[in-house]
């Protein structure tokens, strides 16, 4: 059976014709900000920091309330501004990066000066924020017709 061109386009990849105007926003939305995602992840890498390390003895900020949620968002915030900075980047790679940082922030929690907690289970929620993120990631690529 032969495909016309038309149907040809449509079973490889979504081309902009077929593409609904929501999905065209968003990629259009997305590719304005193309040049700022590394700066987006660099911002939030480093609020991050400041939240994380935040002296035990000052009461740490809990910006949504709840430790747990924190760390989650975090990660999840996290995973989707590098998965957009560097898409080249395996998400096996990404995952483990991103794991290695939390791992890095409960190390650094448990010095004496910074006098905050080491949690295996906030390394775990970190984790989970990650799977998350990336999940996200992988529905926004699905809506709009881009290969995961």
């Amino acid at each position: 059976m032969m495909l016309n061109k038309s149907s040809a386009d449509k079973a490889g990849t979504l081309g902009e014709g077929c593409r609904k105007p929501q999905v065209r926003w968003a990629a259009e939305l997305a590719g304005f900000f193309r040049p700022f995602w590394h700066w987006l992840f660099i911002a939030a890498f480093l609020v991050t920091c400041v939240f994380a390390l935040w002296p035990g003895y000052a009461n740490p900020p809990t910006p949504l309330g709840w430790h747990v949620v924190n760390h989650l968002m975090a990660f999840v915030v996290l995973t989707m501004l590098a998965r957009a900075a560097w898409p080249e980047l395996r998400r096996i790679w990404l995952f483990l990066i991103l794991l290695a940082f939390g791992g890095l922030i409960e190390l650094l929690q448990s010095l004496p000066f910074i006098n905050r907690s080491m949690s295996l289970y906030d390394w775990a929620v970190d984790a989970v924020g990650i799977v998350l993120g990336l999940v996200l990631v992988w529905i926004a690529g699905w809506i709009a017709g881009e290969p995961w």
